[in-house]
């Protein structure tokens, strides 16, 4: 699947931080959160951005996710992995915005995104007023684009494992899409990002096969209870099943990470099946002899041999565990529970 990205502006705007987080749940659709942390120039009173995506189209939601950060302090502490000194809303109303302080990074000004909106195929518009506030630190918005695909990376199956490949891309400029180039002759420009930070939420049966070791960051269990109170959406998550991979690149005019996962395939279902296909193959090849042998004056069904029974009686169930409905309801609740 095609992951190359473009933060363009019509304004001078310069990105200091870019995140990209992409969510691979078990039984939902993908989604991908997209943070932008940059500094208003020249009092500029207005930014209008648009960010582009070849997966994204008309029918996919998107949410502003400001709100989420201001009402939990220990939203913004999981999102940007800083203790929060004080927070106060901007110029008196949360509507407008807060004014963060971080122990570490220092102030921070989350703001809210204007008119965001999926203005055609693969296109996300969206403004950014400025909230002229007494500090001069710089501002930060996060959006969530949710697809109604089942994952964001290119899958690969094979018989004993599935890869998952996922080549995220940042204002790669070669081969440009036509929706950018349009863009550019409309007086928007592809934005400076000084730092790109790029995160995988994937269950932890993935297995990292390649990824760049001088990029790759840290690699840990995520916080399952934390992000449902940040992301309220994602219900089917279980404590203890994810892993959230963090990789991060600085000074260029380009970003790209690759990483590849796999997952084993062969499970319990698959063993079944090799057995019964096993047993029905030696039944096949045993029956073409035994069927020379059969005495005319006898009953057919006395002559087949007790092994012959025993061997149906065992792809019958084998056929009754892998496709019964109490089958099917059982892996049902396991999942959703």
């Amino acid at each position: 699947m095609d992951n190359s990205f473009f933060i363009l502006a019509k304004q001078e705007v310069d990105i200091i931080r870019f995140h990209i987080c992409t969510w691979d749940i078990e039984n939902e659709s993908s989604f991908v959160e997209i943070g932008i942390e940059f500094k208003f120039q020249n009092q500029i009173k207005e930014i209008d951005f648009n960010f582009v995506a070849p997966f994204i189209n008309k029918g996919y939601s998107i949410n502003c996710l400001c709100s989420n950060l201001i009402k939990d302090s220990n939203n913004s502490k999981f999102i940007f992995n800083d203790n929060i000194k004080t927070s106060s809303a901007i110029k008196g109303d949360k509507r407008n915005g807060a004014i963060l302080d971080f122990e570490t990074r220092g102030v921070l000004n989350i703001l809210p995104i204007q008119q965001i909106v999926i203005e055609e195929e693969q296109i996300v518009s969206f403004k950014i007023q400025n909230p002229k506030t007494e500090n001069d630190s710089p501002c930060y918005v996060r959006f969530l684009i949710k697809s109604k695909r089942k994952t964001l990376s290119t899958e690969n199956r094979g018989i004993a494992k599935t890869s998952f490949i996922y080549d995220v891309k940042l204002n790669e400029k070669r081969n440009l899409p036509n929706k950018v180039y349009e863009l550019t002759k409309d007086k928007y420009h592809l934005c400076n990002v000084d730092t790109c930070f790029c995160f995988h939420v994937v269950p932890n049966s993935f297995a990292i096969t390649f990824t760049d070791s001088n990029r790759l960051k840290n690699i840990r269990e995520l916080e399952v209870l934390a992000f449902k109170e940040y992301l309220p959406g994602l219900k089917s998550m279980k404590e203890n099943e994810y892993v959230i991979v963090f990789n991060k690149d600085e000074k260029r005019e380009a970003y790209s990470f690759f990483t590849v996962f796999t997952r084993e395939t062969i499970g319990t279902k698959q063993i079944l099946f090799a057995v019964s296909a096993n047993i029905l193959c030696s039944l096949l090849f045993a029956i073409s002899s035994w069927r020379k042998g059969l005495i005319a004056e006898t009953s057919f069904l006395c002559q087949i041999p007790f092994e012959y029974w025993l061997s149906f009686f065992i792809l019958l169930i084998v056929f009754l565990t892998l496709f019964s409905p109490l089958y099917r309801i059982k892996n049902f609740f396991k999942r959703n529970l």
